[in-house]
């Protein structure tokens, strides 16, 4: 469930977010465009933290042993 609250809230912020940045560049606003790069950040957000945790669980392990 949080994966899926992560992906619709970026979506939601990345639509802003693209909005305002194509005002401000003077470029017409591209819906599908944002959605992409929206769920990219997303997955990629989502996969660190998991990576860096298991890195901290192998260190522990090393350091008991």
């Amino acid at each position: 469930m949080r994966y899926i609250a992560v992906i619709f809230w970026s979506i939601m912020l990345g639509q802003v977010a693209g909005f305002i940045g194509g005002a401000l560049n003077q470029q017409t606003y591209n819906t599908n465009y944002s959605i992409i790069v929206s769920i990219v950040f997303a997955v990629i957000f989502s996969v660190i933290p998991l990576m860096l945790d298991s890195s901290v669980k192998e260190t522990k392990t090393e350091k008991n042993a």
